[in-house]
């Protein structure tokens, strides 16, 4: 089987034929619904083929493919959207016109970028689908319909020349940030050069990661360094930093560093609190989510928790459940719910740090749920 390809020599490309297999279903989903499938889709969609996920998933690499932890620590949950990065769907058929969208979108982020004048000191530059308005360059003019330019940002929304963005799949608008470091790409017309410079910016180390294939990376050691700085009113003499050092919760460490160590905050917070729901499920046997599962799970009335992650042992108990609770639910609300279905926003990394840690604490708390369980099967 001849597999047709546009991805120039130096790309990363799927060791064997079930790996385009693979790509193949994740973009020909993508184009049909402009969505990227969740894992239990294309899950489903190989073992029809008589495939088996974890099998296939290992002749490609993360450069490729985007959702799947590096060293197949475990399987993706299934609702985890499965995506292609700019390599993996020039790894497909017929996707010339996406792939040289994307050129275009990161053409025209630079031309912008030093010309860009923020409207609030700090504001990073924005493109939007207007601004590929012709004439852009000498682009044929189907390359800038509606469709193929939303096409465009799905890829380049996580390559590294961009600073994140958000869209409105009903009107197929869009939003892609970007800084200094999109100034290399200014006069990118082919992808071998594209994805040189790519390799480039992110240097040797990401470089070697990215391309090595899923189920041979060592486990990531996890040890981010959280600095806090007190707030100093004016007139007021700064203190020095505090710095706190810790090692995350291995269950987060897993899902989150890999992205974080990317560069990709918010996705790294998003990960971890996915993490934390998918084992308040396994623990309660259910497939309910978000705050309903974390009411269902703590609540302790009428009858008693599903779930105990509580230390307290005298009056204090019921309080300490009620807190525990809420700090659930509001982990769910405030943090995971933006990041499941709202527009892809920019997570600082100080305070994606701090959200690392919350979903660490949660995730320690839940230990306690788990030893309980041992013990009581043990004895």
């Amino acid at each position: 089987m001849i597999v047709p390809t546009i991805a120039p020599e130096g790309m990363p490309r799927p060791t064997g034929e079930d790996g385009h297999v693979l790509l193949d279903v994740v973009w020909q989903h993508f184009c049909g619904s402009l969505r990227w499938p969740t894992f239990d889709y294309v899950d489903r969609k190989l073992y029809a083929r008589g495939l088996k996920f974890e099998e296939v998933v290992q002749q490609l690499c993360p450069a490729l493919l985007r959702g799947v932890d590096a060293g197949l620590w475990r399987l993706p949950q299934g609702s985890t959207e499965l995506s292609l990065t700019v390599a993996g769907a020039a790894n497909c058929a017929n996707t010339d016109i996406a792939v040289n969208s994307v050129l275009v979108l990161v053409r025209t982020a630079a031309w912008i970028e030093p010309r860009y004048q923020p409207k609030e000191p700090g504001d990073l530059p924005e493109l939007r689908p207007d601004d590929l308005a012709p004439p852009v360059d000498d682009v044929d003019l189907t390359l800038l319909t509606k469709k193929s330019r939303f096409v465009g940002f799905a890829l380049a929304l996580h390559e590294p020349c961009f600073r994140g963005g958000g869209h409105n799949l009903d009107n197929l608008d869009w939003t892609l940030r970007y800084d200094r470091d999109i100034r290399p790409f200014a006069d990118v017309h082919r992808l071998d050069e594209y994805w040189r410079i790519r390799e480039q910016m992110l240097g040797p180390a990401r470089v070697n990661a990215d391309n090595t294939l899923f189920g041979q990376s060592p486990d990531p050691t996890f040890d981010p360094r959280l600095t806090a700085v007190p707030v100093v009113s004016e007139g007021e003499q700064s203190t020095d930093a505090m710095e706190i050092t810790c090692m995350l919760h291995p269950l987060i460490a897993e899902v989150a560093a890999e992205r974080y160590s990317g560069g990709f905050y918010y996705d790294a917070v998003r990960s971890a609190l996915q993490a934390v729901e998918h084992r308040v499920q396994n623990l309660v046997g259910t497939t309910e989510v978000g705050e309903r599962l974390m009411g269902i799970a703590f609540g302790n009335k009428p009858s008693p928790p599903k779930i105990t992650v509580t230390r307290s042992t005298g009056g204090s108990l019921e309080s300490e459940q009620n807190g525990m609770q809420f700090l659930f639910k509001g982990a769910m609300g405030a943090l995971r719910n933006p990041r499941m279905h709202g527009p892809d926003e920019i997570d600082a990394r100080d305070e994606a740090d701090e959200m690392l840690t919350f979903a660490s604490f949660l995730m320690r708390r839940l230990d306690i749920e788990d030893k309980q369980r041992t013990a009581a099967s043990t004895e």
